[in-house]
């Protein structure tokens, strides 16, 4: 089966391009990863792809999550920097406020269903990824992801204000 790049395009830019707004909500760099999707599915067109559509998705959503994985470490690493430069004596103000939030964090979690719950604590606060979530739970990827979404969408709704207070697992 010959692979046809230009009519692919055409037929699933758009739609593709959306597909990537959703997860990284920034239009410049959904329109980049669409790009980058469609010359990673062109280098790959040699080996043979059987479904272009399918390996167009998924390489698209992998990149996707690979940016917004690459955003966070950025951001972390941000707060680490601004953390340094913040007087090392917090105070017990301070101190009461993170536990005050991560309560309230906690009960949002709790509210969750119970498969939500535990997809939501495996991969935000032990760590797994959505593939190890995935495999352990025998369930899809996909799966997780949107219990994740789902979970993350309910502790902000729940926390309110509260909720751009960064995440913490302690």
């Amino acid at each position: 089966m010959s692979l046809d790049i230009s009519t692919l395009y055409q037929m699933h830019h758009k739609a593709l391009l959306h597909h990537l707004l959703r997860i990284v909500k920034c239009p410049e760099t959904a329109q980049d990863l669409v790009q980058e999707s469609y010359i990673i599915l062109t280098r790959s067109a040699a080996i043979g792809i059987e479904h272009p559509r399918g390996f167009l998705y998924r390489t698209a959503s992998n990149l996707a999550l690979d940016h917004l994985r690459h955003h966070k470490i950025v951001e972390r690493h941000q707060q680490v920097a601004q953390l340094d430069e913040e007087p090392e004596h917090a105070g017990a103000e301070s101190e009461i406020a993170d536990q005050q939030w991560r309560t309230l964090l906690y009960q949002a979690i709790d509210e969750l269903s119970p498969r939500s719950r535990d997809i939501f604590i495996l991969h935000k606060i032990r760590g797994m990824s959505y593939r190890e979530v995935a495999r352990l739970l025998d369930i899809s990827e996909s799966a997780v992801e949107k219990h994740i979404v789902k979970g993350l969408m309910h502790c902000r709704n729940r926390l309110g204000e509260h909720s751009s207070r960064p995440y913490q697992s302690n």
